[in-house]
């Protein structure tokens, strides 16, 4: 809950949540249970602040709860709050073999977009053109539904502690090259 007065307190109108790890003492359906209570405790403060909860599935790597598109769409509609929206993140996308258009088969709305390249066998957040996603595919799927979000990359690991700034500067240039 601290999270989310935070980002009020720095003026922001969404805050990014996943669904955590389940307890893997208990069983997914119990974990399930208090991931679900949890989020929906944040969506009433969210709901009288006027916060939207960006809620991202994780990688199967880093989770055992939303980890894919089925995941967000049953933590969606079993909170039912308007100030909880799905997003995508492009490694757990593909990850779950999955693409935007299965996102928006069912999100009226998509409330942010996680853009990187991953090496298709782990949940590794790399510099575009680092890895084997088609994130040019995705980027092209958010034109043709009209995405107006946000879009941020994300791009973590060893590979870019020494010098992040080159990392993002070249993704950067690969998107602009598409015209976005």
């Amino acid at each position: 809950m601290e999270n989310l007065y935070a980002a009020l307190e720095l003026d922001t109108n969404m805050m990014l949540i996943t669904s955590g790890i389940g307890d893997f003492s208990v069983s997914k359906e119990e974990s399930w249970k208090y991931a679900s209570d949890s989020i929906f405790q944040l969506t009433k403060v969210a709901e009288m602040e006027g916060l939207i909860l960006a809620l991202e599935p994780l990688t199967k790597y880093e989770s055992n709860l939303v980890i894919d598109s089925k995941g967000l769409k049953k933590m969606l509609e079993e909170i039912q709050s308007t100030s909880l929206k799905g997003m995508i993140d492009t490694v757990s996308m593909h990850l779950a073999g999955e693409t935007p258009d299965e996102y928006y088969s069912f999100l009226p709305e998509l409330s942010h977009f996680h853009l990187m390249d991953g090496d298709g066998q782990s949940d590794a957040h790399l510099a575009l053109d680092d890895g084997v996603v088609n994130w040019r595919e995705y980027l092209t799927s958010l034109q043709s539904h009209r995405y107006k979000g946000s879009c941020s990359l994300e791009i973590m690991g060893p590979n870019y502690y020494q010098n992040p700034r080159d990392a993002i500067k070249k993704s950067l240039e690969q998107v602009r090259e598409l015209g976005i």
